[in-house]
């Protein structure tokens, strides 16, 4: 056997080896970048329904300080009223 043939019998085995080791990490890198841009919407997704959260979270904290929302939730729940008010309680009939 020629020299340059033993020679082709081993580079070629070698190179087609490296190809295919080549391919299965492309595959395998291609595979994990899709996973990571999935995670990273779901991450986003998650990120911005956060932020919608704590927005509203300050606003109903600002309603707290807010003396109207103070004299308007007391009113209601409390029944209070301002001094020289009278307050006026309807009474729903037995039906006799």
């Amino acid at each position: 056997m020629p020299h340059s043939n033993r020679r082709g019998l081993i580079v070629y085995p070698l190179i087609v080896i490296f190809v295919l080791l080549l391919s299965v990490l492309f595959v395998e890198r291609s595979l994990r970048i899709a996973r990571l841009r999935r995670d990273l919407f779901q991450l986003q997704v998650s990120l911005e329904a956060t932020r919608a959260d704590a927005e509203a979270l300050r606003a109903e904290l600002a309603l707290r300080d807010d003396p109207g929302t103070i004299e308007g939730l007391a009113r209601e729940r409390l029944g209070l009223v301002k001094p020289g008010e009278e307050k006026i309680i309807f009474v729903e009939g037995t039906g006799d």
